[in-house]
């Protein structure tokens, strides 16, 4: 799962993906029973089906540059995506997964932290094809980043006006573009959410990597920069979803 830990400085996005699979979860969404169909379609090579399940709402704007960000992060594994909106009632495929955006917090839908953000349920075999963003954590979170980059405003001004020179702290705090990047924020942040979890849901592994998508705890300053790499695959999680998937092993 992906959850947010509120340190009263230092706000971080935390992410780890639970072992228990809570039946619960389910209840009352019969678009995503796991239901077995006569009919079975054939596994394809080289492609991610994505059942994008939104019950947000979200502005058309707003679901393409989600989706846009997920292929920006799967693009070097060389898989195509496929998005469809709607679910069967079947029992999904390895290269099958449901992305459902919730408008509550997590806490309505299992017993966990109020912070969490993205849940990839697993069983007790550890597969899970589900995954769930909470979209209301999404807007605290984006919400958190706006203050910090208020604030990192309003000290460069004071300091501009006394004519001194900008504290360092600040300078890490938020960078002087920061406003540029809030505009997109909510929909950047569930979409990296979104992304993670679905790895773990594509490799069944429930470890997360010291750097890239993958790693357990993202700043919030992270969200105030162009370095792509700080959310991208490493070097062997794209082999892996290539090997298990069948994407070109050309990058793109």
């Amino acid at each position: 799962m992906t959850v947010f830990h509120r340190p009263k400085l230092r706000r971080t996005l935390l992410l780890a993906t639970t072992l228990v699979f809570a039946s619960t979860l389910l209840a009352g969404f019969d678009v995503v029973e796991a239901q077995e169909q006569l009919a079975v379609q054939p596994l394809s090579d080289g492609k991610i089906v994505i059942y994008f399940l939104d019950h947000q709402f979200l502005p058309t704007a707003e679901v393409d540059l989600l989706q846009h960000e997920v292929a920006t992060i799967f693009e070097k594994t060389g898989l195509t995506l496929e998005w469809i909106l709607d679910s069967p009632k079947r029992k999904l495929h390895p290269n099958e997964l449901r992305l459902i955006i919730l408008p509550s917090d997590g806490t309505r839908w299992f017993h966990g932290p109020t912070n969490v953000i993205g849940i990839a349920p697993h069983d007790d075999t550890g597969t899970g094809r589900n995954c769930f963003v909470f979209y209301r954590q999404a807007i605290w979170f984006r919400q958190q980043a706006v203050f910090r980059c208020r604030e990192a405003i309003q000290a460069r001004v004071e300091a501009q006006i006394r004519g001194v020179e900008v504290d360092p702290f600040i300078e890490s705090y938020a960078p002087p573009d920061c406003g540029n990047y809030l505009p997109s924020l909510t929909a950047m942040i569930v979409a990296r959410a979104a992304a993670h979890e679905m790895v773990h849901i594509l490799l069944n592994q429930l470890d997360h990597r010291p750097a890239g998508l993958m790693r357990n705890s993202f700043d919030i300053r992270d969200w105030f920069t162009q370095d792509h790499s700080l959310f991208q695959l490493d070097t062997n999680e794209v082999q892996q979803l290539r090997q298990q998937l069948g994407g070109d092993s050309n990058e793109r």
